[in-house]
C-alpha cells in the first residue's frame, strides 16, 4: 500500500530516511512534500493553512527540545 497523508504513522517517519520539501504555495498557504527511498510513494501536500504549519512546526520543537533535553541528561549520566 502506498503512503499519503492519511495513512503515515510516527512510526514510518520515525524508521524511514526521508526528505521533506517546504515551499509557499502561490496561491495560499504551503506545499509540504516528503520523501523517502522510494520516489513513487511522495506525499505531497498543497496549500497547507499557515495555522497548520504553525502547529505542526512547534510541535516539531518541542520534540526536539525534550529530546535534546533528555539526550543530555544520558549523557550526563
Amino acid at each position: 500500500m502506498s503512503k499519503n497523508i492519511e495513512n503515515i504513522s510516527l512510526y514510518d517517519l520515525m524508521a524511514e530516511d526521508l526528505t521533506v520539501w517546504i515551499s509557499r504555495n502561490k496561491t495560499f498557504g504551503y506545499n509540504l512534500e516528503i520523501e523517502g527511498d522510494d520516489p513513487s510513494e511522495r506525499i505531497s501536500l498543497q496549500g497547507l493553512h499557515a495555522y497548520a504549519m504553525e502547529s505542526f512546526s512547534d510541535f516539531c520543537r518541542r520534540f526536539l527540545h525534550f529530546y535534546d533535553q533528555v539526550k543530555n541528561q544520558d549523557c550526563a549520566i
